[in-house]
């Protein structure tokens, strides 16, 4: 077999580029993501981690920019579909998936993209009482503020649905979708270098 890395090093080097080379676009798209949405202090704040509000907020109520953000990474903000069970603790959830759902017509060398957004709010802590309007709302309106239309993924990203439901009744919930019309997997990298995959019509 010809492999293009021949230690555990460039193996990993390998994997560790998926989130920065256009091969693979559900984990660079996610990487995008995830820096979105913590660079975001609205979201974050919305959330509601207690244990987290000296990273978001100074003692003096000012914005803590070289707070650790990220630590909301892997608790409320997750990269793949997760259904919280009830909890002791309340706690608010951010999860998104990519998939890819079609070719359009006639067209093999485009596909659509999907970006789904699931928030699940906690129903004991869903109004936000300073505001006095559902968390799980406000979390979708930022989120449409910021991805729809806008090019982070550097191609325009629109909504095709935005849905509210709950989880029987412990999570109130909303599900946004985007989509986005991209090259359908024309590229390879190899050794650093990306090039383009020749298409057979």
């Amino acid at each position: 077999m010809n492999y293009d890395f021949k230690t555990e090093r460039q193996l990993l080097d390998k994997l560790i580029s998926y989130a920065e080379t256009p091969d693979n676009d559900n984990i660079r798209f996610k990487e995008k993501i995830k820096k979105e949405l913590l660079s975001c202090p609205e979201i974050l704040y919305l959330l509601h981690n207690k244990e987290y509000e000296n990273e978001l907020f100074a003692e003096d109520g000012s914005l803590n920019e070289d707070g650790e953000w990220d630590k909301y990474f892997g608790d409320n903000i997750r990269d793949y579909l997760f259904f919280p069970e009830a909890q002791p603790k309340v706690k608010n959830f951010l999860c998104y998936q990519t998939s890819f759902k079609e070719i359009p017509l006639y067209n093999t060398v485009e596909k659509q993209m999907q970006i789904a957004f699931t928030i699940f709010c906690d129903c004991r802590d869903n109004v936000v009482s300073s505001i006095g309007e559902p968390r799980h709302d406000l979390i979708g309106a930022i989120l449409l503020e910021r991805f729809a239309w806008s090019n982070i993924f550097n191609t325009q990203c629109r909504v095709i649905s935005d849905k509210e439901s709950t989880t029987d009744s412990n999570y109130a919930t909303r599900k946004i979708v985007f989509e986005s019309t991209l090259p359908n997997s024309r590229v390879r990298t190899k050794n650093g270098l990306t090039g383009y995959v020749n298409v057979v019509r």
